[in-house]
């Protein structure tokens, strides 16, 4: 099992050929369920573990801030 930030090529794959990173996104939030940030090139910031568990991922992403 891989691990990490997943590629570019990764990505295209994981998405069933997308290469914007919008529709990506789109994509993954859509099918997996997860609101991830998006990298500097406009593509998300996905790793393995959150694909491979992605309840775990969309809990932790919930993150409730409170002002200081």
């Amino acid at each position: 099992m891989k691990s990490g930030v997943m590629t570019v090529q990764d990505l295209i794959d994981l998405t069933g050929g997308l290469k914007q990173g919008a529709a990506q996104i789109r994509w993954i939030e859509t099918n997996l369920g997860i609101k991830c940030p998006r990298k500097i090139d406009g593509h998300p910031l996905l790793t393995w573990e959150q694909y491979h568990k992605p309840e775990e991922a969309r809990r932790k992403a919930n993150i409730n801030w409170e002002p200081a």
